[in-house]
């Protein structure tokens, strides 16, 4: 029977630490004990309050999660700081949480492969500012008109709408970032992108961009990501057959359309 060590350790080398970013922290996040059975793996872009409680709930030994669940160095274990309350509560309950943020991200068939095989994105090479090519740029097969490949990506990605700018007719090469992409712009120039497709980028931001020529698609920092859940309960799958794996059945995404 797998354990928890056993699966941590797979995944870690099948999406190694080499390839983050130097400002990351993921790995490990939370363990009450490496030799615990594992029989049911919960996926999770974020491992939530609500997240932790539904892994809890219905017996769910780990959550595998995008975006690491402890960020910062927490300076106490205290029930008033919510991340300290979130992994006191797991681990009261012994379930362990495992996060890998911009090395999937980087990985082949990662964040940004998958965010690309959504769009109709195809060949793709990394791109990104230095030491930090985590993004994919690449092609659509022909040209489409700019608002209906605003359509085009709020409809692949389930988004309920996306915030754009622009004033090309057509698009084809296409920069993509799952996430934040502001750091992403000028890289995305420098290819000769059309269009970045990204999660969020600020106003002034978007208007740099648009005065340089570069339209730019926000979908939403949880929808452009999200896709990836699938090949990571894929991966886990590869290695371990007997086990369980759910992706988390409500959305994270912070933000609402009212």
């Amino acid at each position: 029977m797998a354990r928890v060590k056993d699966l941590y350790d797979y995944l870690d080398e099948k999406i190694p630490r080499s390839l983050s970013c130097e400002w990351d922290n993921d790995g490990l996040m939370l363990c009450p004990d490496v030799f615990a059975s594992v029989t049911k793996v919960l996926l999770a872009l974020d491992a939530t309050d609500a997240v932790a409680e539904y892994a809890v709930e219905n017996g769910f030994n780990v959550i595998v999660t995008h975006h690491p669940m402890i960020f910062k160095p927490l300076t106490s274990l205290c029930v008033t700081d919510p991340v300290a309350r979130r992994a006191l509560y797991l681990a009261k309950n012994g379930v362990s949480v495992m996060s890998f943020h911009t090395r999937l991200d980087a990985r082949s068939g990662g964040v940004n492969d998958m965010l690309a095989r959504r769009l109709g994105v195809i060949g793709t090479i990394p791109f990104g500012p230095e030491g930090e090519k985590i993004g994919r740029f690449g092609v659509l097969p022909k040209s489409v008109e700019f608002r209906i490949f605003c359509g085009t990506v709020c409809e692949a990605l389930n988004a309920h709408s996306v915030t754009a700018i622009g004033d090309k007719k057509e698009v084809q090469m296409i920069a993509l970032l799952g996430g934040s992409g502001k750091d992403f712009v000028e890289p995305a120039i420098a290819c000769g992108a059309d269009v970045l497709v990204t999660g969020e980028v600020t106003y002034n931001v978007m208007l740099e961009a648009k005065a340089r020529g570069l339209c730019v698609i926000c979908a939403g920092h949880y929808h452009t990501e999200v896709p990836v859940l699938d090949a990571l309960g894929g991966a886990v799958k590869e290695k371990f057959k007997e086990l369980r794996i759910e992706k988390y059945p409500n959305d994270t995404e912070v933000f609402v359309v009212i």
